[in-house]
């Protein structure tokens, strides 16, 4: 059904009140400790932690855009970017429920078929979660006879968070390209469904399954392009690993960098399967737990909350300004809309 100028306008308008409000609401309870701990932080911290969280919203830009040039020749770097803090804002202010979905809405908006932004999705879900198990396979390796002498109830959970990482990477390929999958949907759906209404819906459903099928096998016949998005994935990943050590450096000299580094990369495999809104909660409980008996309780919190900001608060802040302006012009162009049609 057609969605008339005014209609838009007012929902559009309703969107924008939303958003302020859970902005707002954010402002006032869950980013107070961030914003209060980044004002008594010194000016090498901020100025590493600023660094970090824009070289890598600048890596993953180009992270995005080689896995969407097959698509679309238009798609670039500063569009990937963007892409990062478009579905990072949503990613906020949904709690992590329309973090997908904002993903596959905004290559939509920029050119590429439903089918072809959830296959660009699927894959960078995909080589995200092969980088973290790299970098955790790495630490495991370097780490273990620490970990077996100080900690080893640890070392069958850091495994245990590798397998399910593992898991999730079989399950997101074998849902991307399984032919023998996506027959058995058409033959179930056929047994399920017999009216025209819902036939037609299946078929178009088995249409974009098909699309995706072909849409990720064409990336991932590009040997050259999927090595470069695995080093790409690995240099993200890496750039938020150095930012614990570079932020607690300054007040313990003595701090060993490849220790730290594995760590945080156990923190974020582990956070990453312990079920939780958007990964928070579980991400500072485990964060806590392995920097704790390192660095003490008060350097391990203000480390965490300005990790956060790099990681998080910073590319939705910059979502956010993105929203406002994408927001802005659509109002203005169905105001524009309204005069020429009055």
């Amino acid at each position: 059904m057609k969605i008339n100028s005014k209609t838009k306008l007012l929902l559009n308008i309703l969107l924008l009140v939303v958003i302020l409000g859970v902005m707002f609401y954010l402002l006032q309870n869950s980013f107070g400790e961030i914003l209060a701990e980044l004002k008594s932080t010194s000016i090498y911290a901020l100025i590493t932690v600023f660094a970090c969280g824009t070289f890598y919203l600048i890596v993953e830009g180009s992270n995005i855009k080689t896995l969407a040039e097959p698509f679309t020749h238009k798609f670039t770097s500063r569009d990937g970017f963007f892409a990062v803090c478009y579905y990072t804002f949503y990613r906020v202010v949904t709690f992590g429920a329309g973090t997908l979905i904002s993903e596959v809405n905004y290559y939509r908006r920029k050119g590429l078929k439903v089918s072809d932004g959830v296959g660009v999705t699927a894959l960078h879900m995909v080589m995200y979660k092969l980088a973290l198990l790299v970098f955790a396979l790495i630490g495991l390796g370097i780490q273990f006879s620490l970990f077996y002498d100080k900690a080893p109830n640890m070392i069958p959970l850091i495994l245990a968070g590798m397998v399910v990482t593992f898991l999730i990477i079989a399950a997101l390929l074998l849902l991307s390209l399984s032919l023998n999958l996506q027959i058995f949907f058409v033959k179930i759906t056929n047994k399920l469904f017999k009216s025209q209404k819902l036939r037609a819906v299946v078929d178009k459903a088995n249409l974009q399954i098909y699309s995706l099928r072909l849409a990720v096998n064409g990336i991932l016949q590009e040997r050259p392009r999927i090595f470069k998005i695995f080093l790409l994935n690995l240099l993200k990943m890496a750039i938020w690993y150095v930012l614990p050590y570079f932020v607690l450096v300054e007040n313990h000299p003595s701090l060993d960098f490849l220790l730290a580094f594995s760590l945080i990369s156990f923190t974020v495999i582990l956070a990453g399967v312990i079920p939780a809104p958007a990964g928070i909660g579980s991400f500072e409980f485990v964060y806590l737990l392995l920097f704790k008996p390192l660095v003490g309780t008060v350097d391990a919190v203000s480390s965490m909350l300005l990790y956060r900001f790099a990681t998080y608060i910073w590319p939705f802040a910059l979502g956010f300004v993105y929203v406002l302006w994408d927001k802005r012009k659509a109002i203005k162009g169905e105001l524009e809309e309204l005069n020429q049609n009055s």
